[in-house]
C-alpha cells in the first residue's frame, strides 16, 4: 500500500465517481481501477461497492478511510515540518478555537506574532471547544485554544492561558441591572437565552441549574455570541456569558453585568496540541507568546 492508494480511498469517499477521481488526480480512470483492484487484493476484503451509479464504500473501506484520512495529514505535517528547517521564518500556522478565545484573544496574539514574524501566516477555524478537540486528534491543526473546565486527555498537551469567568448579562434598563448581586430564584424567573448545544457555556448553564434545581425558562436558543449579546441589548432576555466577551460592551454602558450566585466551577482558556505532534519552531515561538 502506497500513499496514491490512500489518496484513491479518500477521493472515492469525497466523489464517488471514478471519472471525478482521475480527473481530481490527474490520472486516467483505467489508472483508478487498477489502483482500487490492487487494494481490494492487497487486504483482501470488498473496500468498494457500485450502487446506483455510485462508487460507495463498504464497512471495510470505511474503516480504512479512517486511516487513510489521519496518515495523509500527517504525511502533510512531515512535509511541511521539513520545508521549515529550510525556510525557518516561512511557513503557515493552523489554528484551531472556540468562539472566546478565537474572537477576543487569538486576533490580537497573532497581530503581534505577525509583527516578529512578518513570514508565517495564519490559517483559523473557529469552532465549538468538543470539534477542536477533535480536529486536535485528528492532526488536522497545529494548536488548538479551548474554553473549558479543567478536562484531562492523554493525547493532548494542555498550557493554560488565562481565565474564563462568566457573569449574568442583562440590559442596562433591566431593573436587576443595578443589584449587587441576584439570586438563582430571579433567574429563573427570567426569559434565558441559551448557547448553543455544543458550547462549554451551555453545558456549564445547564450544570449550574441542575445543583439549584431550576429549570430555566427558554427564550431563545442561539449559536452566535454576537446574536446573544445583540438580543440581551434589546431585551429578549438574559444570558450567562464570558465576561471578557463584553468588556467591551460593559464599558461603553451597552450591557450590564453581574456576578454569577453560589459556586460556579472554574473555566479557563487552554492552549492544547497533540503529544504525537512535532513541535515545530513556528508553534513553539508562537507557543512563548503566551506563556
Amino acid at each position: 500500500m502506497n500513499l496514491v492508494k490512500l489518496e484513491v480511498i479518500v477521493q472515492i469517499a469525497k466523489h464517488k465517481k471514478v471519472t471525478a477521481v482521475a480527473d481530481a488526480m490527474g490520472v486516467s480512470q483505467p489508472t483508478i481501477t487498477f489502483h482500487m483492484k490492487s487494494l481490494e487484493k492487497e487486504f483482501g476484503v470488498q473496500l468498494f461497492e457500485m450502487r446506483t451509479g455510485k462508487v460507495l464504500l463498504t464497512d471495510a473501506g470505511t474503516a480504512l478511510l479512517h486511516y487513510a484520512t489521519k496518515i495523509q495529514a500527517l504525511t502533510q505535517e512531515a512535509h511541511r515540518i521539513v520545508q521549515e528547517y529550510r525556510e525557518m521564518n516561512k511557513g503557515t500556522l493552523t489554528i484551531g478555537a472556540s468562539y472566546v478565545p478565537g474572537t477576543y484573544i487569538l486576533p490580537d496574539l497573532m497581530s503581534r506574532f505577525s509583527e516578529t514574524y512578518p513570514g508565517i501566516t495564519f490559517r483559523m477555524f473557529i469552532k465549538p471547544a468538543p470539534a477542536i478537540r477533535s480536529l486536535l486528534l485528528d492532526h488536522s491543526i497545529d494548536i488548538g485554544f479551548i474554553s473549558s473546565q479543567p478536562f484531562e486527555d492523554p493525547m493532548l498537551h494542555q498550557i493554560t492561558v488565562c481565565d474564563d469567568e462568566l457573569g449574568i448579562v442583562l440590559p442596562t434598563n433591566h431593573p436587576l441591572a443595578d443589584q449587587p448581586a441576584i439570586n438563582p430564584q430571579a433567574i429563573a424567573a427570567e426569559r434565558f437565552i441559551y448557547h448553543g448545544t455544543e458550547s462549554t457555556t451551555r453545558q456549564m448553564t445547564e450544570q449550574w441549574a441542575t445543583t439549584y434545581g431550576l429549570q430555566l425558562r427558554i427564550g431563545m436558543e442561539l449559536d452566535s455570541l454576537e446574536a446573544i449579546k445583540r438580543a440581551v441589548m434589546l431585551g429578549e432576555g438574559i444570558s450567562f456569558i464570558s465576561r471578557m466577551s463584553v468588556a467591551d460592551e460593559v464599558e461603553r454602558g451597552l450591557l450590564a453585568l453581574l456576578p454569577l450566585p453560589g459556586s460556579f466551577p472554574r473555566r479557563s482558556v487552554y492552549a492544547c496540541y497533540h503529544r504525537d505532534r512535532w513541535l515545530s519552531s513556528q508553534m513553539k515561538s508562537f507557543l512563548d507568546t503566551i506563556r
